[in-house]
């Protein structure tokens, strides 16, 4: 009797930790959306209930994806290295014809506010700030949230002669100028300080300011009179920052061990922590490749199949996390990885010791000069 009742009870328990389980590690993701409109959705991203970590939520909407709660649209998400590339909107002013020394409230910050929970830094690495107009000061700065108390403001001016003095391809300060941002950047908005527009209304009407990828843009002379709703890509770094089980932010590897619940689920994969503002990120050990953050997500990788990128000049056998590179029998070489594998001896000793196991005597025969 005592059986019969323990063992639904037993099955209970045992449904239970297996629920826990795919609860504490969702990144098994099976049943989960893997892309929306063409863009590939890893985990700790994911759409929909279970399939994300917290503050890595995307959303499908209209075929494409977008940063869950914003208009946010996403171009990439990428594990490694642990980018986003999402396209934001600018910042913008423009003059009233009947008064250009006045905006009139005719403008736009431009403001982002993607980082409900701390999960995106802006990169330093990829972007830069833009400000294109005659006559224009302009800048990009941050006000504290509550997932950071830092705040930023940088900026630079520009100016005009006239609309000639204005050149494609140039950014150095006649029509526009660039400046890098620093680190820690968490959300961003735009501002401008108002000059007298009076001489340049024909051809620099509104004053624009911008984030985007340094890569990914080049000033034409038409800018001068951009589209205000135009967005521009710009590259996010992201991070694990916040424990999903506890209240306190996880700053760095050291003390996401201290809770025993770091987020590198998969086996061969390590913890290795931020370069832009706190947390970490997981990566596949040396050897393996895949997603640290799904059990079992990082695999071998298989070098013999890319010499190109594991060269071998010699015998090629894959290991696990590794692989090895020897010559065949009767050659050697330093390191057959990076150089040739050359035979042992020279052919006639070879063709000696390699035929014959006795020693040989080699007899010369000399032509004889017969006279008659």
């Amino acid at each position: 009797a005592m059986l019969r009742l323990w063992t639904p009870l037993m099955l209970l328990l045992l449904l239970g930790a297996a629920a826990a389980a795919t609860a504490a590690t969702p990144a098994t993701t099976r049943g989960c959306q893997p892309s929306c409109g063409g863009v590939d959705i890893p985990y700790p991203f994911g759409i929909g209930a279970g399939c994300f970590r917290k503050g890595f939520e995307i959303e499908c909407i209209n075929g494409g994806p977008v940063l869950a709660g914003t208009s946010l649209r996403v171009l990439k998400l990428s594990l490694d290295p642990d980018e986003s590339q999402v396209m934001l909107p600018i910042g913008w002013e423009c003059y009233n014809a009947s008064d250009p020394t006045n905006t009139y409230d005719n403008w736009d910050y431009g403001e982002t506010t993607m980082n409900n929970d701390g999960v995106y830094r802006i990169s330093s690495t990829h972007n830069m700030l833009v400000v294109i107009g005659c006559n224009t000061m302009g800048y990009a700065a941050s006000k504290p949230t509550k997932v950071s108390n830092y705040a930023y403001q940088t900026g630079c001016i520009s100016f005009c002669n006239n609309s000639a003095s204005v050149q494609d391809g140039l950014c150095d300060g006649v029509g526009c100028c660039h400046v890098n941002i620093p680190l820690g950047v968490t959300d961003n908005y735009f501002n401008f300080h108002e000059y007298d527009h009076s001489a340049m209304m024909d051809y620099s009407p509104c004053d624009y300011a911008f984030l985007v990828d340094r890569n990914n843009y080049t000033f034409q002379r038409s800018d001068l009179k951009m589209n205000t709703h135009r967005t521009m890509p710009v590259w996010l770094d992201w991070a694990i920052r916040v424990n999903d089980s506890i209240s306190d932010d996880i700053l760095s590897c050291k003390q996401a061990a201290k809770t025993g619940q770091d987020a590198c689920a998969s086996a061969h994969s390590g913890c290795v922590n931020s370069t832009n503002g706190p947390g970490y990120n997981c990566k596949c050990s040396k050897g393996y490749e895949g997603n640290a953050y799904v059990v079992d997500g990082c695999t071998n990788i298989d070098e013999c199949a890319d010499p190109a990128k594991y060269p071998c000049y010699g015998v090629c056998k894959d290991t696990q996390g590794w692989y090895g590179c020897e010559c065949p029998a009767g050659y050697r070489s330093h390191d057959p990885r990076t150089e040739p594998c050359t035979q042992q001896f020279p052919l006639a000793a070879q063709i000696s010791i390699g035929k014959h196991h006795t020693p040989t005597t080699c007899v010369t025969f000399m032509p004889s000069l017969v006279l008659i």
